[in-house]
């Protein structure tokens, strides 16, 4: 939980903002204009924007990102973002927010929804908002359009204002979501038309704009209209316009507020370097083949440091501790010397502040020749059920943000233990307790944003070195630990299943997407694309740091506070997602199922989120599920409990939008065989539609999937079968948590209460 970590921010801000320097590379010199001048809220706005791009013949996409240092936002010491890492892209993200300013837009009034009526009217799930149903995008006057120029088809997203506590209205960006993450590679198309304010009028074009769209001269005495421009802005206006007439929808180009177009970055500008270093490590274990599911070579070393038998809990019989010899990709050493890992009273192994792959002349990653190793810690919980006869399943478990290893020990794993799984793990090497100040370096300076996104991969390999230690014949399971009194082995080492929560469901689907000893993969409250997290989680927003009252920041205070303008907020946290995404299931979704990367066996995804999660938006584990394809139980709410102008959730009625699971012919549902998303419900209110956390009523339902014993079956009949049933026959998916009588819920007459477990 983020809330216990804070502690530490505040010493850590005032040294870190002094010690911040900037550091570039030569570059080849932009042609451009520095800016895009049709939207002159910010430099960098619309975007993302191929504005902000170079051709480039040697990247997949045929671009690469140019930013300018000038262009950057500029922290409130008035250091710019560092673009080099950038500048190594060849697109935007996958997952990117598309941001524009537009003064004085009302969205009711420009979707056309301003007279909808009904008892959400006005309130956190108004049905006016896009967000409501999202299939409003495909409506033939549509004003706001997202095309996939290569298929000529529109996309799927929704649109709405920066409604951030404390933004403004003259501040309120324009953001537009993708409901289905962009294709990798391909180039888009957006356009605003028809924007209107809160009295229905319709909001003029900018000048510059305005001067593209009509053919005429630009504004009289602007010396940063840029003439060559003007035949860009008209090639991107007449494929609209010829995309949207193919379909039959009508096109006046004189109603354009705005168009511009961006293109994605590749898959292999977004995994090579997570894939350079899986490669290589697992060849050196004397395995190349890593699709056909076939383990060759040697088992990575290991060593065992601590054994403790326990009596005392009916779930643990042993717990096993050690460490995992993985190579080492990173510039630093495993551990700075003199310190051993002590996460409270010491500085833990893999700190060492600032670390960052090392680099090979291919400009890849390469294992560094001073330090080639590091020793990983990880830890495994033997269940109390496991026996010769009925040995455990072996599990990877991922723990929840900043947190440790350790966690999988804990009440998160018990039902996992309560049925025979086995959770082992690692911490998240970039991400875990002893990365806090790489996190608050960070928020400070997104010039440091490189080294989360560095460590976060090298800490998927270690996850995946103790995975193959697991499954491998002559790894864990011969070490005398992991065996009976007789010498027989406690868990199964031909199978192996990931099992993660929180941060673990989010950092989990891009480690699913790559693993390469298991198919199968549990992502609990889960979601991706932390753009779109961040604002909607209660662990980020809070109080900004007050000199005179310091107490304990949030961790969005750190980021306000580096970069007041809110505008500027919202493009940072756009710009983070651009690294975040090698560290993240947002730069992987497209191959976490059925289209794998290369030489990676396909996988199956059960997600199990809570609705109302305070922590981890709903909203981003939808775009998640329509990415890889999952099916959505529709049972699983009762009517009515759902955000969206449909009643529950199901079958989405556009292209790209969920499907339910299918039934038989008297309407049973049927067991789905492929990925899934399931909610469980404990009575909490529905997410907010605006960017903003869930008001904090009741308990925060985020341990609930983990902790519900009919979760838990249906997490075992996947694991067990590779289907995902209905484990409530029909009815909703209910769930309390542990300690109530019987642990089971009552559903309510009327959802006015925040507790129906009785």
């Amino acid at each position: 939980m983020l809330r216990s970590r804070r502690v530490v921010l505040p010493a850590l801000v005032v040294a870190i903002v002094a010690g911040s320097t900037l550091v570039t590379r030569a570059q080849a010199p932009t042609l451009r204009r520095p800016c895009d001048q049709t939207d002159q809220a910010l430099c960098l706005l619309p975007f993302p924007n191929d504005y902000f791009t170079r051709l480039d013949p040697t990247t997949a996409t045929g671009k690469r990102i140019d930013f300018e240092v000038p262009e950057m936002p500029r922290s409130i010491v008035g250091k710019p973002i560092d673009p080099t890492e950038w500048n190594r892209n060849d697109g935007f993200s996958p997952g990117s927010d598309i941001l524009t300013f537009v003064p004085g837009l009302d969205l009711h009034q420009t979707w056309g929804t301003q007279s909808m009526t009904g008892a959400r009217v006005g309130g956190p799930n108004d049905p006016r908002d896009q967000i409501a149903d999202i299939g409003r995008y495909v409506e033939p006057d549509a004003p706001i359009l997202v095309i996939d120029a290569t298929t000529g088809q529109r996309w799927p997203f929704w649109s709405e204002l920066d409604m951030n506590a404390s933004t403004k209205a003259n501040e309120r960006l324009l953001i537009v979501r993708p409901a289905v993450n962009f294709t990798e590679g391909h180039r888009y198309l957006v356009a605003l038309r028809n924007m209107k304010n809160a009295a229905g009028a319709v909001i003029p074009a900018a000048a510059q704009f305005a001067a593209y769209r009509d053919n005429t001269a630009g504004p009289a005495g602007d010396l940063t209209f840029d003439e060559t421009r003007r035949a860009h802005v008209n090639s991107v206006i007449a494929q609209i316009q010829s995309d949207e007439q193919a379909r039959g929808m009508s096109f006046d180009r004189s109603k354009l507020f705005l168009a511009w177009d961006f293109t994605v970055a590749s898959e292999g500008n977004l995994t090579e370097r997570m894939l350079r270093i899986r490669n290589d490590a697992f060849a050196q274990l004397g395995d190349t083949n890593l699709a056909d599911r076939v383990i060759q070579g040697v088992s990575p070393r290991f060593s065992i440091t601590k054994v403790t038998q326990i009596s005392n809990d009916p779930r643990k019989q042993r717990q096993v501790e050690g460490t995992i010899t993985v190579p080492n990709y990173l510039d630093g050493p495993p551990q700075p010397l003199g310190f051993e890992e002590d996460p409270v009273e010491g500085l833990p192994n893999q700190a060492l502040l600032g670390t960052r792959f090392f680099y090979g002349p291919d400009g890849l990653p390469a294992q560094n020749p001073l330090i080639p190793t590091i020793d990983v810690p990880f830890v495994c919980t033997i269940p109390k059920v496991a026996s010769a006869a009925d040995p455990a399943h072996p599990t990877l478990y991922g723990h929840g943000l900043l947190g440790s290893r350790s966690e999988s020990t804990g009440g998160s794993t018990d039902r996992d233990r309560e049925r025979n799984f086995m959770p082992c793990a690692v911490n998240w090497m970039g991400f875990a307790e002893y990365d806090v100040a790489n996190a608050v370096h960070t928020l400070l300076d997104p010039s440091y944003m490189p080294v989360m996104a560095d460590r976060a991969q090298q800490g998927f390999l270690n996850f995946l070195y103790l995975g193959r230690a697991l499954a491998h014949p002559n790894g864990l399971a011969t070490n005398a630990v992991f065996k009976d009194a007789a010498g027989h082995p406690l868990f199964k080492s031909n199978e192996l299943f990931y099992d993660g929560n929180s941060q673990g469901g989010i950092m989990g689907g891009a480690l699913c997407a790559l693993s390469v000893d298991l198919t199968r993969c549990v992502l609990g409250v889960t979601g991706m694309n932390y753009s779109t997290l961040l604002n909607r989680s209660s662990d980020w927003e809070g109080p900004v740091i007050d000199p005179t009252n310091p107490g304990i920041p949030s961790y969005s205070s750190l980021l306000y506070t580096a970069f007041p303008n809110k505008m500027e907020q919202q493009l940072v946290m756009t710009l983070i997602q651009m690294l975040w995404d090698r560290a993240e299931a947002d730069g992987y979704v497209a191959h976490m199922t059925t289209d794998p990367l290369p030489n990676t066996p396909a996988h199956q995804v059960l997600m199990q989120v809570a609705l109302g999660d305070f922590q981890v938006t709903n909203f981003s584990a939808m775009v998640e599920a329509r990415t890889i394809g999952a099916r959505i139980l529709q049972t699983a709410l009762m009517p009515g409990r759902a955000w969206t102008v449909a009643p529950t959730l199901g079958t989405e009625p556009f292209p790209g939008g969920l499907q339910a699971f299918p039934t038989d012919a008297q309407g049973n549902i049927l067991p789905w065989n492929s990925s899934a998303l399931v909610f469980w419900d404990a009575g909490n209110l529905p997410p907010p539609n605006a960017n903003i956390p869930p008001a904090e009523v009741g308990n925060d339902p985020h341990e609930i999937p983990r902790r519900d014993p009919n979760a838990a079956n249906q997490k075992e009949f996947f694991y067990m079968n590779g289907l995902v049933e209905d484990v409530m026959n029909g009815q909703p998916d209910l769930a309390c948590p542990p300690g109530y009588a019987g642990e089971i819920p009552e559903a309510p007459a009327q959802f006015n209460g925040f507790d129906w477990c009785k």
